[in-house]
């Protein structure tokens, strides 16, 4: 059974409620329109606005609501204009032109939606296609509106959690590049530690985005607070590392280092060979990055 449960993928919330959205909008608007084409583009709407957060999902629903339009101006045009052009050659030059607008205005992601618009109203246009361009618009919107009020109605995005893991992470991974550095002399890669910090940082940007609806400001002014700590704690470590030649430990840096249960060999960094402005230095960063260190596990456990 086990064996079995790792082929069988997991449903998270997201998709959850992306599938009751659409649901619901295709619901709603067959109460009042019943051609398959109008529940087609409601049910369209409320798939593509389905983001993570509110704001991902009002931008999603603003960018396909700008591909819709575009692409059905443009059908429109074409028929007004060129009624007697042979379709494929318009069909084809439509599609580039949408293409090149989408890229210009930096919506990239909306030109399949904009060109399918555009093809299903070019080639098979009906008496009244502007009537249809406003009427395809207005129910994609039904669509894109359920998803947005779903998205929040329902249990809206946090993340708060997986910024305090990956704050404790980053943690563990300094400790250890202090014990290689400081008491071994061992220059340790940084990258996954670098890494780390701009996964903080766009998961912050995400919490940001979502504070409107559940947050507490002074939650996000600890969590940005728990960042700059973080942030602050790697720079020195690595000036550290970057250091030609380390001096020998402190009394208090060896206490503060003992607390976090970083055993100091004594032989190895007695028989350093080192000037006192090394020494000095090497304290300097060595007591701030210690120092972060300890704000930092207060931090998390103040928001934990």
């Amino acid at each position: 059974m086990k064996q079995l449960r790792q082929y069988v993928p997991s449903i998270g919330l997201r998709t959850l409620k992306t599938g009751f959205a659409v649901m619901l909008a295709v619901f709603v608007v067959r109460l009042f329109e019943k051609d398959n084409l109008s529940a087609f583009y409601a049910g369209l709407g409320a798939l593509v606005a389905m983001d993570r957060t509110f704001s991902g999902s009002l931008v999603q629903g603003l960018t396909q609501a700008v591909g819709l339009l575009a692409g059905s101006l443009l059908a429109y045009l074409s028929l007004l204009l060129f009624p007697q052009l042979m379709p494929f050659a318009l069909a084809g030059l439509g599609v580039i032109l949408l293409i090149c607008f989408c890229i210009t205005v930096k919506l990239p992601f909306t030109a399949t939606l904009s060109c399918i618009t555009f093809l299903s109203a070019y080639l098979a246009p009906s008496d009244n296609i502007l009537h249809d361009a406003v009427s395809r618009l207005y129910i994609t919107a039904i669509g894109i509106g359920i998803a947005l009020i779903l998205n929040v109605a329902i249990r809206p995005y946090n993340n708060k959690k997986r910024i305090l893991a990956l704050l404790q992470q980053l943690r563990v991974l300094t400790a250890q590049y202090i014990d290689a550095c400081v008491l071994h002399e061992r220059i340790p890669d940084l990258k996954p530690a670098v890494l780390l910090l701009r996964r903080i940082d766009l998961e912050l940007q995400l919490y940001r985005s979502q504070k409107l609806f559940h947050r507490k400001h002074d939650d996000n002014a600890l969590l940005s607070g728990a960042y700059q700590l973080a942030y602050r704690m790697l720079e020195e470590v690595e000036a550290i590392c970057g250091m030609d030649s380390l001096g020998n430990i402190s009394e208090e840096n060896s206490a503060a280092l003992e607390e976090m249960g970083i055993a100091i060999p004594a032989s190895e960094i007695s028989a350093r060979k080192c000037a006192q402005d090394d020494s000095i230095v090497m304290n300097y960063h060595l007591k701030k990055a210690l120092l972060a260190y300890t704000y930092l596990e207060e931090l998390i456990k103040y928001n934990a």
